[in-house]
């Protein structure tokens, strides 16, 4: 049986549709469990509409990732789907990835989706080719997840410990990274199996609050990594790349100090810091000029490119 965990905080304006994509899923063996952070709006008393069709607990606000680990621990089936509130699953997904997931023996089956953007402008699919995963940690490191995407395996993911509570954003990027220094298994399939809909107000929609949680979670991997003797020269400098993207978004957006801290951060997980994210040109600029001037030119050569010339 598959477990639909949704968690819910303040989203009354999207939530029915998300627990009936749960419903419609076409797979047969299938629970659906929806925990109630705390919500202040009309959520709760929308989940209580659906009657005995679901699960449903409520509760003090503590976060999405106590409302995830929470929905774990009530789970009773062995195959366990994350949903978001304001996202949708389509009606084949839980079937297509089950039997995948069954085929393979993989601890974990993510498939691709689209996301909505905050214009009118079409769904756009996360994955334009399939990804490479003969180390899910290298992927994980440097693509984004969506916390839906996934079918997993159950005993996989208490294994793994669930979600980390500390974090107030972040938590799928960091629960994937995680389950890869596990080294559990993975495989993909290619369709496109769920929407997202972002919400402007949403804190994974505020990128900042995002990268500011990236350093420790690459330290947490990291340490994962070294305790267990699986601390490769590639996955050092995967994780050393991986902070110095971060530091050049930084930059980018007017956060030096940030940008310097996640440098230092980079160079202490590889001797290289990480240097290669930057092109050849860039990174004499950069030994040149250091990160921030070497950003900043590069933002100006960026826009004026894009500039159209006059008529």
């Amino acid at each position: 049986m598959v477990s639909i965990i949704i968690p819910c905080y303040n989203a009354q304006q999207t939530l029915r549709e998300a627990i009936e994509s749960a419903l419609s899923q076409t797979l047969a063996e299938k629970e659906i469990i929806v925990i109630d952070d705390g919500s202040s709006d009309q959520s709760f008393e929308i989940i209580r509409s659906f009657g005995d069709r679901i699960r449903y607990e409520t509760g003090p606000n503590r976060g999405a990732p106590a409302a995830r680990n929470r929905g774990l621990e009530l789970a009773r089936g062995d195959r366990i789907q994350f949903l978001d509130a304001d996202d949708i699953l389509y009606p084949d997904k839980l079937s297509i990835q089950d039997a995948l997931l069954e085929d393979s023996g993989a601890d974990m089956v993510f498939c691709n989706g689209e996301r909505e953007s905050e214009g009118n402008t079409a769904p756009r699919a996360l994955y334009k080719s399939p990804p490479n995963l003969s180390d899910p940690l290298l992927f994980a490191l440097r693509e984004q997840i969506p916390i839906l995407a996934p079918l997993h395996r159950r005993e996989a993911l208490v294994a793994a410990g669930g979600f980390r509570l500390p974090l107030p954003c972040a938590q799928e990027r960091d629960l994937h990274i995680r389950l890869a220094c596990a080294s559990a298994t993975w495989t993909y399939h290619p369709d496109v199996l769920f929407r997202i809909r972002r919400q402007s107000e949403s804190l994974s929609a505020n990128y900042l609050s995002v990268l500011d949680q990236h350093l420790d979670i690459a330290r947490h991997a990291s340490g994962i990594l070294r305790a267990s003797g699986r601390l490769t020269d590639p996955r050092s400098r995967a994780l050393a790349e991986f902070l110095a993207r971060d530091a050049r978004h930084y930059f980018q957006r007017g956060r030096p100090e940030q940008g310097y801290a996640y440098l230092r951060g980079a160079r202490s997980m590889h001797p290289e810091g990480g240097l290669s994210v930057y092109g050849p040109a860039a990174r004499i600029m950069l030994r040149l000029l250091g990160p921030r001037l070497t950003e900043q030119l590069s933002g100006f050569r960026r826009r004026s490119v894009k500039r159209p010339s006059p008529a």
